[in-house]
């Protein structure tokens, strides 16, 4: 499907790209494993000082409601589990991808959280879609803004700016001043850092989507958990100004999943403190 675009040029013409995530890329393939035994686990976490740093202040927080103070990686792993170690892994290596860390980028780094925890309910509970693979496109289905913002965060902040005053829609006014737009940045760097081609063709369609149904229905309905996700985080303000009025029953990605309304509503009523639980483990 992106056979019309040179991923390299794109690239190349974006400037020094952020470093892969190699310990999430090296989690994502143990934890694809059948017979994966926690000390692999451990030796990868203990790759990076700051993950197995993060991983312990998880174990040890209150959540968890420890007696013992948790000292090893391993039995942290044990306790927190692994999904909750692959997202915590995915979510610094997002993060670790700014250069620069202010209000802007705040709001980013919430709605890609705030998406990932979505399309992991929704793809739960609505499709037969891998949690875990929904929750990591819904993580990175924006990572292209990141990378903009490094090139050039001033230019990014014009782009906004063009778009809230109601000159220019987003993707339009992204391609006028950077050359492509954030969807297109973002799958050529995932398919640079070698994710799963699922996860690039649903970053690189995730807004025009319908005309996938008859291609891949696979991708079809991953774009359609993060559409549907994306309108859960305007619902709630999250990376928004503000809360914005929207009929999640009536969503484009809801109504592309052929959603039961009643199941949208119980996922709605469940989905921000999910978030607010998700976000505070990941500030702890």
């Amino acid at each position: 499907m992106n056979m019309f675009l040179d991923f390299e040029s794109i690239t190349k013409s974006m400037g020094e790209l952020p470093a892969s995530p190699i310990v999430a890329t090296k989690l994502l393939e143990l934890l694809r494993k059948p017979d994966l035994k926690i000390k692999e686990l451990a030796n990868a976490v203990s790759l990076d000082p700051v993950i197995s740093a993060r991983l312990l202040r998880m174990a040890n927080s209150v959540f968890y409601q420890q007696m013992k103070q948790v000292g090893t990686v391993d039995r942290a792993i044990i306790i927190v589990g692994e999904n909750a170690l692959q997202n915590l892994a995915l979510e610094y290596s997002l993060r670790s991808t700014r250069r620069t860390y202010g209000m802007m980028e705040r709001k980013l780094w919430e709605n890609s959280v705030g998406c990932a925890v979505a399309c992991r309910m929704l793809a739960d509970r609505l499709t037969d879609i891998d949690k875990n693979e929904a929750y990591l496109a819904g993580l990175q289905h924006h990572i292209g803004k990141v990378v903009m913002m490094n090139r050039d965060k001033d230019l990014y902040k014009e782009v906004l700016r063009i778009v809230e005053s109601g000159k220019g829609e987003l993707r339009d006014v992204e391609r006028g001043l950077f050359a492509y737009s954030h969807e297109t940045v973002g799958a050529a760097l995932l398919d640079h850092w070698n994710y799963p081609k699922t996860i690039v063709e649903a970053t690189l369609h995730h807004h025009q989507f319908d005309k996938l149904r008859a291609e891949n229905e696979e991708i079809f309905t991953v774009c359609a958990l993060i559409n549907l996700a994306s309108d859960f985080c305007r619902r709630f303000g999250i990376g928004c100004a503000e809360e914005i009025e929207v009929d999640l029953t009536l969503s484009r990605g809801a109504l592309s999943l052929e959603a039961n309304p009643m199941i949208i509503d119980d996922l709605a009523d469940q989905f921000y403190p999910e978030f607010i639980k998700e976000r505070n483990l990941f500030l702890s």
